[in-house]
């Protein structure tokens, strides 16, 4: 699927996507299930082996907001608060028929999540150097009326329990290939190592995560399972976003024809073309190169309207090979960008700079 900021090209027509293979809440939906037992570090127990098999699930559907508020130890939740929903008007949340339940599930979900994370650190993943995750720009346009709005979407509980969750299911799938034979589209990535003392030189939150994304090479696919640095797992593949992903689509293809006993539709190696990994490899190249350029577009004309308002940014690392250009964060709405100064900054400085001059950094 293609996300732009004036609208989602879906990978389906929306008529599927929204329908018969979207988990549509209430209701019995189709689905692969992915089962895992974890160990007392908080790692895939390796004497338990994943579950992998198809199913048919009932769901009901939460926003991130609804989880945060039901998880904040410090909000009232009860059985009747769910006829307000989170914002009093009846949201999602209404539809929970056993609230105090659902709160324990959440919290059972939300202590698997911080199991992993503390997991993936010991393994070295990037939030070994810095917890602090930066936060993601999201760009909403109107092309019809020119409106556009850009804001900085912070990582909450909610948002961890998802993302762990979906790392752990990948990895699930990933020792369940190696351990069956099953080609799969195996991603890797290397990371230089930073030492104690460098880390320490670098102010905490921001700067050192962007120096721990620094430290990262691309991610490499192959049909050989290789440790993924970054995420701090032995092997991975991406297999959670069958209706947005065709490389996904295609993985459940070959894991369900491996269930059934049906010969595997796409052939091991790591060549291009109909293999699992030349698929892999493929798949997202075209809506990297569409989706970039138009965020790009619209966050230079949101800077540019703002004309001489001051925007606040900080300073997140110098350019190694030349003098005074730098990366800049702007926090508000989570973008980054280069800028060559005048003078020398230190990592870390805090500024306040006019959003047009911004605009012409984009």
């Amino acid at each position: 699927s293609l996300y732009l900021p004036t609208e989602t090209i879906s990978m389906f027509p929306m008529s599927l996507a929204a329908g018969p293979l979207s988990l549509l809440p209430g209701e019995v939906s189709c689905a692969l299930s992915i089962g895992i037992m974890l160990d007392e570090m908080g790692g895939i127990d390796k004497d338990t082996a994943p579950i992998i098999t198809p199913s048919y699930v009932k769901t009901t559907r939460l926003t991130y907001d609804e989880v945060d508020l039901l998880l904040d130890p410090f909000a009232m939740v009860d059985n009747e608060s769910k006829d307000k929903g989170s914002d009093g008007g009846g949201k999602s949340s209404a539809n929970i028929e056993d609230m105090e339940t659902a709160v324990e599930c959440l919290r059972l979900l939300q202590h698997a999540s911080e199991e992993r994370l503390r997991w993936r650190i010991d393994g070295g993943s990037l939030e070994s150097i810095s917890p602090y995750e930066l936060p993601d720009m999201t760009v909403k346009a109107n092309e019809s009326t020119g409106e556009v709005d850009i804001y900085a979407r912070e990582a909450r509980a909610a948002n961890r329990i998802v993302t762990e969750l979906m790392l752990a299911a990948n990895e699930a799938v990933a020792l369940y290939g190696e351990e069956h034979g099953v080609p799969m589209p195996f991603r890797s990535q290397d990371m230089d190592e930073i030492s104690d003392e460098e880390i320490e030189m670098i102010p905490e939150g921001p700067c050192r995560s962007w120096k721990a994304i620094l430290s990262t090479y691309p991610s490499q696919i192959s049909s050989q399972p290789l440790p993924h640095a970054g995420l701090g797992l032995d092997m991975y593949v991406h297999v959670t976003s069958p209706v947005r992903r065709y490389a996904d689509l295609a993985l459940h293809y070959q894991i369900k024809s491996h269930l059934r006993g049906d010969p595997l539709p796409f052939p091991g190696g790591d060549t291009d073309g109909e293999t699992m990994v030349g698929i892999a490899k493929n798949a997202g190249t075209i809506t990297r190169q569409m989706e970039r350029p138009a965020n790009d577009y619209w966050l230079k004309e949101f800077l540019r309207r703002r004309g001489m308002q001051i925007t606040k940014v900080l300073v997140l690392s110098t350019d190694r090979w030349k003098d005074n250009v730098y990366k800049l964060l702007l926090p508000e709405l989570g973008a980054i960008c280069t800028y060559s100064s005048n003078k020398s900054l230190a990592v870390g400085e805090q500024m306040d700079m006019q959003s047009v001059h911004l605009s012409e950094l984009i």
